[in-house]
């Protein structure tokens, strides 16, 4: 939205949506996550690198430890539908 559209409050709205819509499609709805278009368009970022690092990096510590941490007792599994 920041390079279709520019930094506009329109722009950050349409970016916030569409984060949102994502999440629900993917059945991973986390609203705060919501606020990384902000973060990106008010910084004025023009770069993807900042998708990489720290965004995605950040989710795949964040899964990686949920996985480890929720899988510790065998008698549970976490997530369910992966297995």
């Amino acid at each position: 939205m920041f390079q279709l559209l520019g930094n506009s409050p329109l722009s950050m709205a349409i970016a916030v949506g569409l984060a949102i819509a994502l999440m629900q499609l993917c059945r991973a709805v986390h609203p705060p996550a919501g606020a990384n278009p902000l973060v990106i368009m008010m910084a004025g970022v023009n770069d993807y690198f900042f998708l990489i690092t720290p965004v995605l990096v950040g989710s795949l510590i964040l899964i990686l430890t949920a996985l480890i941490l929720n899988n510790i007792d065998k008698s549970k599994r976490w997530p369910i539908y992966w297995y």
